[in-house]
């Protein structure tokens, strides 16, 4: 049985853990609504945080919601991806799409990281 589970051991939880992100990318990938940057790590699996800025969207349930699409998606896929941490940042008007709208969106640039994995 494969683990679905998003435990803490998948999540970027510290601001040394973004910055290293942010300080050099090896994978940058983006869309009208998302921009994800990627770092390939030696950890054994792979790290998302995600990063939805109020003055993007400015109710908090809508960020709530994104939130959750962006961690399911992360979920379900986390197995097919090399160990990388991505951090996941949020544009404007991504309130006002659909649910499933949004999670193509995410589908396609989850599939652009997966080809762009390092051969070992």
């Amino acid at each position: 049985m494969v683990d679905q589970r998003f435990p803490k051991s998948c999540r970027l939880l510290d601001s040394q853990a973004y910055e290293k992100v942010f300080k050099k990318p090896d994978v940058r990938v983006s869309n009208k609504y998302f921009l994800i940057l990627g770092r390939w790590t030696e950890y054994q699996q792979a790290r998302m945080g995600v990063i939805v800025a109020k003055k993007n969207i400015a109710r908090a349930n809508q960020r709530n919601r994104i939130k959750r699409l962006l961690r399911e998606v992360f979920r379900l896929r986390k197995n097919a991806l090399a160990p990388i941490d991505l951090v996941v940042m949020t544009r404007k008007g991504l309130e006002d799409l659909e649910n499933s709208e949004c999670l193509i969106y995410i589908h396609d640039l989850i599939k652009e990281i997966e080809k762009k994995k390092p051969s070992i």
